[in-house]
């Protein structure tokens, strides 16, 4: 009943928008529509864990905002609007010609957007593991379970942690640089970009929790766990940084690390006749589908408390993100398969869910009714 629940608002409009297609921009439209909404889905079950744990350091009416309408908003504004950002911040080409190209001539946005990939890439690898580096340095002091054993315990108590983190981030920056500047024999063009990328994405993490803990303070807390009802602008401001960091790192994953652009429809539009602004608008309403079910999903986690009862979960999202990271760094370097990219999220949380279920607990009472039947 609770899947039925969960699933009946993005099927109704996955089906809603599919009729639509059909009878505006024929059956081909909608067929490619319902495909991209699928694979959407699917993709939002895999990134709901993360959600969840960030949704878990937000109080009302932070956590509220987050799970309505944060995850939305946000997955929209990176999948759509980040992509020509990037390209015109990377000087290719202007702002509006951008966001023209990105919608009707998605094959030169493709091969533009790769242009400035390796500084996005470095951008993106320093700001994720900073992200992961909360969780690797236990930078606020929670108690926890270890999921790793001794060496992740060690960590998680370092004098310092945030330096630490800060530390880790740079120490990736300068050995990516370095190895991407032997490869190509120290040219300007390759390893300055790479460079300032990863710079830069140091510094839009600090900003960003700079930002976090001027708004928090506003609110009459120190912490997320104190956040007071008031002052809700700076309520909003405070969760639009939460809404940065989850985006972001989806934006990596999908338009970056796999080199597949939200509104080219992942090749599955190509070869369907359809024009371009008709493609991209069939790949932004999947995306909405996909952006509605994994705030469902998400807020269905936190509501349930699935971090909390299974305790591992939370470690597995944080280690998506830290495997995220060095996959970036090494795709710079080296050509990262398909295959992991599809599937490294999918298979961490996994093991993660695997060694939180009650093994044990399970095999007692097994062998307590054997007993008692014998």
């Amino acid at each position: 009943m609770a899947t039925r629940s969960l699933l009946t608002l993005p099927l109704v409009l996955t089906l809603s928008a599919a009729a639509v297609a059909w009878v505006v921009l024929g059956p081909a439209a909608a067929l490619a529509f319902a495909a991209l909404a699928l694979l959407e889905i699917a993709m939002a079950a895999d990134s709901s864990v993360p959600m969840a744990g960030i949704a878990g350091r937000l109080h009302s009416p932070a956590r509220r905002l987050f799970l309505s309408l944060g995850i939305v908003a946000g997955v929209l504004a990176m999948r759509l609007a980040l992509p020509p950002a990037a390209v015109a911040v990377g000087g290719v080409t202007d702002p509006a010609s951008a966001v023209d190209e990105a919608v009707f001539a998605p094959g030169s946005f493709t091969a533009h957007l790769a242009e400035v990939r390796p500084a996005l890439a470095a951008f993106g690898a320093a700001f994720i593991w900073l992200v992961f580096a909360e969780y690797l340095f236990n930078t606020d002091r929670l108690s926890r379970r270890s999921w790793l054993g001794g060496l992740e315990a060690r960590l998680a108590r370092v004098a310092r942690p945030r330096v630490w983190a800060l530390v880790t981030a740079v120490a990736g920056v300068l050995v990516t640089t370095s190895l991407v500047g032997a490869d190509d024999g120290w040219a300007v063009t390759t390893v300055l970009p790479v460079a300032l990328g990863g710079v830069a994405g140091t510094g839009a993490y600090l900003g960003s929790k700079r930002v976090a803990a001027w708004s928090l303070r506003g609110l009459g807390g120190t912490d997320t766990g104190s956040v007071a009802t008031g002052g809700s602008w700076r309520v909003h401001t405070y969760a639009s940084t939460v809404v940065f960091e989850r985006g972001l790192v989806v934006f990596m994953l999908f338009e970056i690390l796999d080199g597949v652009y939200s509104l080219s429809g992942s090749g599955l539009l190509g070869g369907d006749g359809l024009g371009a602004l008709e493609q991209a608008t069939v790949a932004v309403a999947a995306i909405g589908v996909g952006a509605v079910f994994l705030a469902r999903l998400t807020s269905r986690l936190d509501q349930s408390a699935g971090l909390q009862r299974l305790r591992y979960l939370k470690a597995g999202a944080a280690y998506v993100l830290g495997v995220l990271a060095v996959l970036l760094w090494t795709s710079l370097l080296v050509p990262v398969p398909g295959i992991v990219v599809a599937w490294f999220g999918s298979v961490v949380i996994g093991l993660a869910l695997a060694t939180s279920l009650p093994w044990r607990a399970w095999a007692r009472r097994l062998r307590r009714r054997r007993v008692t039947a014998g």
